[in-house]
């Protein structure tokens, strides 16, 4: 029998009661693997755009001042490829704070990912959100005094736009993501056992033994569902394992590095990294590398 699977655990910024983070001017590729948690995530792209943001199944590409939702539960994954200046503000609200406070939301979903359905009230709010999220983003970027208790405010005030104005039922017609319930307990139960046992040797075998079901059936249905192979997504979400170890420590060694992250070899990681993000992670490694030994040079300078 398969063990049970829980969601991605989200930790809010402290001391904030959400988790907040700005995604600015990326040089290259920004890949986030399908994942899902229960929280429930916002998105507002304040410059540039992102290439592909996927949400249940559903492609969405972003403008500045577009709003994007991810309900709870949600699979969802991002595929940025254009450089140049973006600046993105992500929050996730956890859902048990939102339920305290709003236990309605329990049978409710956001739904805001559609502006050109919105009445004359709703488009006039969307536009105050944005305000309201581009003011978040100035002070959380900041070192103000009282940063900590404006954003805290700006926080509550979005979430009680949001469940005010954009709130429908979860029977609403109109939120159908086009797959069954089956489809996308199946894809959480996979997902999620992929980002946690992904530095392990896992096989399309052990995935669907752990589902209770055949190899050939999912093999089909991972790839009708998601668009891509189980040997794809494992070997995605290992790539991106890879690239914010190298952001986060250049210096380590690329076996270790594959190792950790759980492939068998250099060579095979830089294969699939490239896959991913259009260069070997020994590549990027030597970049980050020489982007320091610059950096350190201008400092003593």
């Amino acid at each position: 029998m398969a063990e049970n699977f829980s969601h991605e655990i989200v930790i809010p910024t402290d001391p904030l009661f959400a988790w907040v983070h700005i995604f600015k001017d990326l040089t290259g590729p920004s890949i986030i693997a399908p994942h899902w948690h229960e929280g429930i995530e916002l998105s507002y792209t304040i410059r540039g755009q992102i290439d592909e943001f996927k949400i249940n199944g559903k492609k969405f590409q972003t403008q500045p001042g577009q709003i994007l939702v991810v309900n709870t539960q949600e699979l969802h994954s991002i595929k940025s490829y254009s450089r140049g200046h973006k600046l993105t503000l992500s929050i996730i609200y956890p859902f048990s704070e939102i339920h305290k406070l709003y236990p309605e939301i329990a049978s409710q979903l956001i739904d805001i990912n559609h502006p050109e359905k919105f009445d004359s009230g709703q488009k006039m709010v969307y536009r105050e959100l944005g305000g309201k999220l581009l003011e978040l983003a100035t002070v959380f970027d900041s070192d103000l005094p009282l940063k900590n208790v404006r954003v805290t405010r700006l926080l509550v005030e979005v979430l009680e736009l949001l469940l005010t104005n954009f709130t429908a039922s979860k029977t609403d017609s109109r939120l159908d993501a086009g797959r069954k319930a089956y489809a996308v307990t199946r894809l959480q139960q996979i997902t999620q056992y992929v980002n946690n046992h992904y530095t392990d040797k896992l096989s399309l075998k052990d995935l669907a033994e752990y589902c209770g079901v055949s190899k050939e059936y999912l093999s089909r249905f991972f790839k009708k569902e998601m668009d891509m192979t189980v040997d794809s997504y494992i070997n995605l979400v290992r790539a991106q394992s890879v690239h914010q170890e190298l952001l986060g420590q250049p210096s380590i060694s690329l076996t270790d590095l594959a190792l950790n992250s759980g492939f068998s070899g250099v060579r095979t990681m830089n294969r699939a990294f490239a896959r991913v993000y259009g260069e070997t992670a020994s590549d990027l490694k030597r970049k980050m590398l020489k982007r320091g030994a610059k950096r350190s040079t201008s400092a003593k300078n």
